[in-house]
């Protein structure tokens, strides 16, 4: 259930939370690019760029590792949570990279086009529900969770 002022801002509170939003927005803007360039046969060379991929990843998944070990999360969680994290890590820096190389070698099709505003706008609302599930997923768990039923 939520809270009452849950979360008070401030004004630092408001940039970090803007520079956020700014950042994972334009991620996914990069990266619904990167889905464009993909389906549509405009990627070449991916092979040379992939190693760099998988080791982001790798780094992703390692990072999480000690991150949640020192926070003392129980082992079984860390390596899920740490599997899940390297791949939305390698599926973002994949997609979003490739997105900004086709923006680079085609800033005609992407500039000239309305899709960059629209691509722009579900970047946002992606942002917003991912803020919004970060914020609440143990709500939703316990809500449709099994065995619980739809709660209201």
């Amino acid at each position: 259930m939520a809270t009452a002022n849950r979360n008070q801002f401030d004004v630092e509170a408001v940039g970090r939370a803007g520079a956020l939003v700014a950042i994972c927005t334009l991620v996914l803007t990069a990266s619904f690019v990167g889905v464009v360039a993909i389906v549509s046969g405009q990627v070449a060379d991916i092979s040379v760029r992939l190693p760099g991929y998988v080791l982001a990843m790798a780094a992703a998944f390692v990072g999480t590792i000690l991150l949640l070990e020192a926070q003392g999360y129980d082992g079984p969680t860390i390596i899920v949570l740490a599997g899940v994290t390297a791949l939305g890590t390698f599926v973002a820096i994949t997609l979003g990279s490739e997105g900004i190389v086709y923006a680079v070698r085609n800033p005609q099709q992407v500039v000239a086009s309305q899709f960059l505003l629209y691509f722009l706008a579900a970047g946002l609302i992606g942002t917003g529900l991912g803020y919004w599930g970060i914020n609440h997923w143990q709500e939703l768990v316990e809500d449709v969770g099994p065995g619980s039923g739809l709660r209201r």
